[in-house]
């Protein structure tokens, strides 16, 4: 019997590519509970929640917030991985500034 390739290698590449999107797509979430952790581990010393409340905040975004979560880990020597930078970003702006962000 002779199959019609013409229909079967384009329904083939349309499913490659459809799963190839949707696994690129699939960014893991960050870990609020791990970045609650780092923060009362390594910033609440000087962090407490009032910090945050202040009018005078730096955070208006997330990429904000994450700028001076860069900032703070490389000034306290933290050498934090992406992830945790991300999972800290994340718990803040969720806890104390209410933002939106593409890992929540």
């Amino acid at each position: 019997m002779k199959t019609d390739r013409t229909k079967t290698v384009p329904l083939v590449s349309c499913l490659a590519a459809a799963s190839v999107l949707l696994f690129a797509s699939a960014a893991p979430a960050a870990d609020v509970e791990r970045g609650r952790a780092l923060h009362d581990t390594h910033c609440r010393m000087c962090h407490t929640s009032a910090a945050y409340k202040r009018d005078s905040k730096v955070g208006h975004t997330y990429e904000d917030v994450r700028a001076e979560v860069v900032r703070w880990q490389k000034n306290s020597s933290l050498r934090w991985s992406e992830e945790d930078i991300d999972n800290v970003t994340t718990y803040l702006a969720k806890t104390y500034y209410g933002l939106p962000c593409s890992s929540c």
